[in-house]
Parts: structure tokens; C-alpha cells; sequence
């Protein structure tokens, strides 16, 4: 039983990590918004990484044709999701 919790924690944490870091090379990539995916994408990740925003600022970064930046807010959120999952699974696995 505490296998399969484990297992089933790992795959959420892991699915939302995935989405995140998407994100975050959207971001820095300078990914246009209005892009169908790439909205989703933002819409999907905003409320975990909107908890997170205004900690430190958006650093811009250069671009030819796009707004390009580094997000610490999706950074923080990918290392806070890491250590819930990481933590669910200590939980799970000690008994």
C-alpha cells in the first residue's frame, strides 16, 4: 500500500514539476502569450506560481522579437513542489 501511495505522490509531483519548468522555458523563451498552448500553459501554472510572485522580480531578458524574462516565482514554486512531494513521500514510505 505505501508503494502505490509513493508512486502515485511521485507521478503528481512529477507531472506538475513537468508543467512548471514547460513554463519556465516558455518564459524564457519569450514565448508569445497569446498562443493557445502557451496561455494554457500560464493558466494551468498560475495559481501555484501567483503565491510566489513578488519575492524577487522578473528579470528581463534579451530577445530579437519577444519579451523574454526569468521568473523566480515558477523556480520557487518548482522547488517547493519538489519538497511537499519529497515530504508526502517520508510520510507514506515510514510506515
Amino acid at each position: 500500500m505505501k508503494y502505490t501511495a509513493q508512486r502515485i505522490i511521485g507521478l503528481i509531483i512529477g507531472i506538475i514539476d513537468a508543467v512548471l519548468l514547460i513554463r519556465l522555458v516558455l518564459k524564457i523563451l519569450g514565448a508569445i502569450p497569446e498562443n493557445v498552448f502557451v496561455s494554457g500553459i500560464y493558466g494551468i501554472t498560475q495559481p501555484l506560481v501567483g503565491i510566489f510572485e513578488g519575492i524577487f522580480a522578473q528579470v528581463p531578458l534579451p530577445s530579437i522579437n519577444a519579451v523574454a524574462v526569468f521568473e523566480p516565482a515558477t523556480v520557487i514554486a518548482l522547488l517547493v513542489v519538489g519538497l511537499i512531494g519529497w515530504v508526502l513521500q517520508r510520510i507514506f514510505g515510514s510506515h
